[in-house]
C-alpha cells in the first residue's frame, strides 16, 4: 500500500488525527500558528530584575551538552552577562559528545555545573523493566514511561535552584520539538499544565492498563505519578509547591533559529554533535535513538519528520531540502541501537520494532 505524503510538509497518512484537503495539505499544516516571540528588549528587561537580586548566581539553566540548552547558556553568560549556574541531570544515556560539549563550555564560559543523578543503577533498572513491558504490548502512548526518570528531574532542579539563592530558571527547549502528533496520545509535556488534560490522561491510561496489564505490577507507580505531576515545570503541583521559583524559556523571547544556533555554538564553544549519528538534534540522551524507531513503529511517524515538518511551515527550509535532510538524519545505524539497548540487557528483537 503506498503512502501518501502532505504536499506542503512531510507528515505522511500514518500520522495520528491526519486528514487532507483537495489540495493535498494536511490538516497540521492548515491549523498552524506560527512561532510569536517577545522580543529580546523584553527579555533583557526581565532578566534585569533578577541582576545581583541575591546570593552567587542570577539565574539558574539546564544544560543537556545538546545544541539548545549550550546555545541558551551562551546567550545568558556572553550576551547578556549573567552569572549562571548551570545544572546537568546525568543520565546513565548521556552520550559521550554531549559530555565533552558540557566541559568544553564550562571550561570557556567559567561557569559552575551541578550535577546529580538518582541511584546507581535506579535508571537504568526502571527503564529495563518499562521497555519489557512495552514491548508485549507496543504502544507510543505510553513511551514516554520509558523514560520517567528524566521526566522527574524538575523537582531536584528546584530544591537547588533554591539551595543557592536562585529564584530564576531558563529553559532552551526549542518551541518546535514537540510533536504535534502525541496530543492525540497521552499529551505531550507543552500541555501537561492544562487541567482540561488530566481527565484524557486517566481516560487513555486505564485503556492501555487493561490492554497491558503488566504495567500494575511490573514498573514503579510512585515514579509514574510523580512524573505526570511533574513533568512540566508549569504543572499545577510544581506551580504550587514551587511558587518562589520562576521560570522562562529563551526562545519565547528571541526567535530559533537553527543555523544560528550551531554556528554560534560550534564558533565559539567548539561544540560538536555526536558522531554516531547524522542529525546534531538530540543526540545528548542516546536512548532518543531508540525512542525514534519506537514511535515509527507504534504510529509510522518520527519526532524528527514532525520537527522538519515544522520547520517548513516557519519558512525556514523548502520541502525538497527537509525530505534530504529526513533520509539522512531520521537513519539511526543498527549497530548504535544494538548498543544502547545492551546498556539495559536487551537486544534488538526483544522490543519487536518493525522494519528493523
Amino acid at each position: 500500500m503506498s503512502t501518501n505524503i502532505c504536499t506542503n510538509c512531510l507528515l505522511t497518512d500514518k500520522t495520528p488525527g491526519i486528514s487532507f484537503n483537495t489540495n493535498g495539505v494536511c490538516n497540521y499544516c492548515e491549523s498552524y500558528e506560527k512561532m510569536q516571540v517577545q522580543g529580546e528588549k523584553k527579555l533583557i528587561d526581565f532578566l534585569n530584575l533578577y541582576r545581583g537580586k541575591k546570593g552567587k548566581y542570577d539565574c539558574m539553566v539546564g544544560i543537556s551538552g545538546g545544541r539548545d540548552s549550550t546555545y541558551t547558556l551562551w546567550k545568558l553568560v556572553n550576551d547578556y552577562k549573567l552569572k549562571v549556574l548551570a545544572i546537568h541531570y546525568d543520565n546513565p544515556f548521556t552520550s559521550e559528545q554531549a559530555k565533552r560539549n558540557m566541559e568544553k563550555t564550562a571550561e570557556i564560559l567559567g561557569i559552575d555545573i551541578i550535577k546529580w543523578s538518582f541511584p546507581e543503577g535506579e535508571h537504568l533498572n526502571a527503564t529495563k523493566k518499562a521497555m519489557k513491558v512495552w514491548s508485549h504490548h507496543p504502544s507510543s502512548m505510553m513511551i514516554p514511561i520509558v523514560c520517567a526518570h528524566c521526566k522527574n528531574w524538575w523537582p531536584t532542579i528546584f530544591k537547588h535552584a533554591r539551595e543557592n539563592e536562585v529564584s530564576l530558571i531558563v529553559i532552551g527547549s526549542n518551541p518546535l520539538e514537540t510533536a504535534s502528533f502525541k496530543k492525540a496520545g497521552l499529551g505531550g509535556a507543552r500541555n501537561y499544565h492544562k487541567l482540561s488534560n488530566i481527565p484524557n490522561v486517566i481516560t487513555k491510561s486505564f485503556k492501555e492498563l487493561m490492554a497491558n496489564p503488566r504495567y500494575l505490577t511490573n514498573v514503579s507507580w510512585p515514579l509514574v505519578l510523580s512524573m505526570y505531576l511533574g513533568a512540566s515545570h508549569s504543572s499545577p503541583y510544581l506551580k504550587w509547591r514551587y511558587k518562589d521559583m520562576t521560570v522562562i524559556r529563551l526562545f519565547d523571547y528571541i526567535k530559533w533559529n537553527e543555523s544560528e544556533v550551531e554556528s554560534t555554538i560550534t564558533n565559539h564553544l567548539a561544540w560538536k554533535k555526536s558522531p554516531e549519528v547524522a542529525s546534531s538534534w538530540r543526540f545528548d540522551c542516546r536512548l532518543d535513538y531508540v525512542r525514534r524507531r519506537m514511535y515509527e513503529s507504534t504510529v509510522g511517524v518520527t519526532e524528527l519528520r514532525d520537527l522538519l515538518s515544522k520547520m517548513i511551515r516557519e519558512g525556514m527550509i523548502t520541502r525538497e531540502k527537509a525530505l534530504e535532510r529526513l533520509k539522512v538524519e531520521d537513519h539511526i545505524p543498527l549497530s548504535v541501537i544494538e548498543n544502547v539497548l545492551s546498556m539495559i540487557e536487551m537486544k534488538v528483537p526483544d522490543i519487536k520494532l518493525k522494519n528493523l
